[in-house]
């Protein structure tokens, strides 16, 4: 287990196994199940998930690179998935948008079964204004803002919990592996007093 000090947030990094320091957290604290998907998520390998994303999916092949259902030379990039079409392809999903300020227990599971995905904590004034981005490493460059945790990268299938003390505010929950944020991956979260 390691103790991380970020800003005004107390962070307790887990892989896979619960917390057992007793007073760390109080039994009252909230947790927040999260889901980082893609099509991979639900689509499955049978043999129409196979088509659909083609031979080698999630190297630059299927449906984003060219092959399967999608083909060369539409829209923007390789194959037929332009930037807005991206949207949606991929997403954070949790079943809580609002929690009261305190200890706050992410439970965190990459659902895609091909692709790596994290989830970040980044305080922001306003969800809906983008974060500052770099292009060329199609990434948020994570000393332009504020994250409070993150899960580091998880393979597909895997799960980590993050437990984080919130204080009243607003915060993006974001996957930062190249492209992803791009596509869909950020979801708003409110904390209130």
């Amino acid at each position: 287990m390691k103790k991380i000090n970020a800003l005004a947030a107390t962070v307790l990094v887990t892989v896979g196994l619960p917390v057992t320091s007793p007073g760390a957290f109080a039994e009252d604290q909230t947790t927040i199940k999260v889901a980082l998907t893609d099509m991979s998520s639900s689509t499955g390998m049978g043999p129409m998930g196979q088509y659909m994303m083609g031979p080698g999916y999630g190297s630059g092949q299927g449906m984003m690179g060219g092959y399967g259902m999608m083909r060369p030379g539409y829209g923007w990039g390789p194959g037929m998935m332009g930037q807005n079409m991206m949207m949606g392809m991929m997403a954070i999903r949790i079943d809580h948008d609002a929690v009261k300020a305190g200890a706050v227990k992410f439970d965190v599971t990459n659902w895609s079964r091909m692709m790596v995905h994290e989830m970040l904590i980044v305080a922001v004034d306003d969800p809906s204004t983008p974060l500052p981005y770099d292009y060329n490493a199609a990434k948020v460059p994570e000393t332009e803002v504020k994250v409070l945790a993150d899960t580091s990268e998880l393979q597909p299938n895997l799960s980590r919990e993050v437990e984080v003390t919130l204080a009243p505010g607003t915060y993006l929950l974001i996957c930062n592996v190249a492209g992803h944020y791009a596509a869909g991956m950020a979801t708003p979260l409110r904390v209130t007093p």
